[in-house]
């Protein structure tokens, strides 16, 4: 069996996929092996799950990015285009700056921008929902920010460390160890719900903008596969979720666990589909 994962080796997604394909080998009794597929925003690798044989032996990691590539019209994609088995977490988006910034709060911060204060953000782009939380977060403010685009999360909090960006938009546990080493400061989480892995951190809407952008991350197969064997492959990825080093993993990570079953994640994704397509019309990105 194949778990197809659209990032590089070594990240969050690509960590997650093996610890559930680990899990699987443990139920299933067969080898189950991790293929990285990255470019083009997770296209390669949806387009290698959507076209393969639906045998039941090829499993695919639907990332967030999952609502936003079919939208983009450079590939013929739909979240339709493949069955949900469950989805593992999110991860919201947290708006950081360095601990010496003169921004001690969302507040200060927000205030700061509506004044007319020139910050550079930066964060993984263009259009991953990081930037697109930024541009968001302007439009609300009625400001624009100096956007720096990076390759990643990670070259971002590197800029920012440098004082090279005055602010990042990055994931929780993009930014969780900086900010319990006290090398930047957590300003705010766009997130409906307080973060368990920073319970006292402000959210967007405690401050009036209702802002909700996140990562996440879960498990599809390719359309067609027997209704019997997405069955079982949903119930044992949702065993795998709870693999006592997996979970540990999780928690070192700064990951918020929420799993869902399929047909919970069926209508989190549309609703997460229908949300981004308005999104990348309404910012120029298509017509």
């Amino acid at each position: 069996m194949r778990v197809i994962v659209h990032a590089a080796p070594g990240g969050m997604s690509d960590t997650v996929a093996r610890f559930t394909s680990r899990g699987l080998n443990e139920r299933l009794h067969v080898p189950v092996l991790c293929e990285n597929r990255v470019g083009a925003m997770g296209a390669v690798a949806f387009s290698a799950v959507k076209y393969a044989a639906p045998d039941g032996y090829l499993v695919g990691y639907a990332p967030v990015e999952l609502a936003v590539v079919p939208h983009l019209k450079y590939v013929d994609l739909s979240t339709h285009d493949f069955d949900l088995l469950a989805r593992h977490h999110r991860a919201p988006a947290a708006l950081a700056v360095p601990a010496a910034s003169p921004y001690r709060t969302l507040r200060d911060f927000i205030a700061a921008v509506r004044g007319g204060a020139r910050v550079a953000m930066g964060a993984a782009g263009p259009l991953s929902v990081w930037h697109l939380g930024t541009l968001a977060l302007a439009r609300q403010l009625g400001r624009s920010f100096v956007f720096a685009p990076f390759p990643g999360s990670g070259p971002a909090t590197t800029a920012l460390l440098g004082g090279h960006v005055d602010a990042v938009m990055a994931g929780v546990p993009e930014v969780q160890a900086l900010v319990r080493g006290g090398a930047v400061r957590l300003l705010g989480i766009m997130a409906d719900t307080p973060s368990p892995v920073f319970p006292e951190a402000v959210t967007f809407r405690s401050e009036g903008l209702d802002l909700i952008f996140e990562a996440w991350g879960g498990f599809m197969m390719p359309k067609g596969v027997a209704p019997a064997t997405l069955a079982r492959l949903e119930q044992d990825i949702l065993a795998a979720f709870t693999q006592p080093a997996f979970v540990k993993y999780c928690q070192t990570a700064g990951l918020d666990v929420q799993p869902l079953d399929s047909r919970a994640f069926r209508a989190f994704v549309d609703a997460e589909a229908t949300r981004y397509a308005r999104l990348v019309r309404e910012f120029g990105f298509v017509r």
